[in-house]
């Protein structure tokens, strides 16, 4: 079973463009995708909820001053 982590960003009008942001997700290891949500990330092994949280923390350090929010969905 494949657990993912979906991510769904708002990007605003005063800070990073979406290409700058994509980019950064994509160093933290998300891939782009379309459709209802913007980016996922495949976990290795199902994570835990500290993990979850510790990526949630490491997406907040690399979008900060970037003017986007975000929401994170996590399932297999």
């Amino acid at each position: 079973m494949v657990w993912k982590t979906y991510l769904i960003i708002h990007i605003g009008t005063e800070g990073k463009k979406p290409t700058e942001i994509a980019k950064l997700l994509e160093g933290l290891g998300f891939e782009a995708t379309l459709g209802p949500t913007d980016f996922f990330y495949n976990w290795p092994k199902q994570p835990t909820k500290t993990d979850v949280l510790k990526l949630g923390d490491r997406i907040v350090d690399v979008l900060k001053g970037s003017g986007s929010v975000f929401n994170l969905d996590t399932h297999n």
